[in-house]
């Protein structure tokens, strides 16, 4: 029953996406024609820079489209009309919970991934690539070999990208678990949601940023190695990522709590 509940809950989110999905790749297919235009007038570059402005608009709107259609999914299936159905399938509430975020998140790596894709179509140039790289790699040298910094720095690169991960689901937990307090009340739930999911939001940043900066307070940032700069990285990453997991698992639990004893359906 749970992957039926998945499978609807991801069609139901799918769907919203079909038109964004369908125009991206088309304005990128554009942007790559008309980049191949001479710009031999004002009109034409006017027009060309119109259109590239609307391709990277587009880009990063498409990253807060896909937020607002989550939350608002999630508020709709769980605590509007809609909530009076779900709560009576026949699966537990971690189970809707887990449905939700899976779903979720499966569709913002599809965004991502539409994204990435879509700019390499719009202006990925392969001489520009490798100019780049080599420029980087450059610089680089200047102040540590290719081997020692992908020695160096390798464990850093993996704790990055956890914490991007996590980063990204500890969002969805803040506006999640602040919707799920807002709406434990009887009147003005989507106000109270708001304010919750901001208070959420900065207390973690707050108290998260004095731990940072107290971790800062111990280095010596004038007179450090490659290897004690990936270690300080190292040390901040990982808190990071506790960070992220732990209000991961508090959000999950706490939302968890709120369904089950103060849920008030509108």
């Amino acid at each position: 029953m749970f992957l039926k509940v998945f499978k609807y809950d991801f069609k139901s989110i799918f769907f919203k996406f079909i038109p964004v999905l369908a125009v991206l790749p088309i304005l990128a297919v554009l942007v790559r024609l008309v980049n191949l235009f001479p710009l031999d007038n004002v009109f034409a570059g006017l027009m060309i820079s119109l259109l590239n402005g609307l391709f990277i608009f587009s880009c990063a709107a498409l990253f807060l489209y896909t937020v607002i259609i989550c939350i608002m999914r999630y508020v709709k299936s769980l605590f509007r009309d809609q909530g009076y159905l779900t709560h009576t399938l026949p699966v537990n509430k971690h189970q809707l919970l887990l449905s939700q975020i899976l779903a979720d998140v499966l569709m913002e790596i599809i965004s991502v991934l539409l994204v990435v894709l879509c700019i390499i179509i719009a202006y990925f140039n392969p001489d520009v690539f490798a100019v780049v790289a080599d420029t980087i790699s450059n610089i680089l040298d200047i102040f540590i070999s290719s081997d020692e910094l992908m020695r160096v720095f390798s464990g850093t690169l993996v704790l990055l990208v956890f914490c991007i991960l996590f980063g990204s689901l500890q969002s969805l937990f803040v506006i999640y678990t602040g919707v799920a307090i807002g709406h434990a009340f009887s009147k003005n739930k989507g106000i109270l949601s708001v304010v919750f999911c901001i208070a959420i939001n900065y207390g973690i940043n707050f108290i998260f940023g004095i731990v940072n900066i107290v971790i800062g307070s111990f280095v010596d940032f004038a007179t450090i190695t490659a290897s004690q700069l990936a270690n300080v990285f190292n040390i901040y990453l990982g808190v990071s990522l506790a960070e992220s997991i732990l209000v991961c698992v508090g959000g999950y639990f706490l939302d968890i709590y709120l369904m089950k004893h103060q849920l008030n359906l509108e």
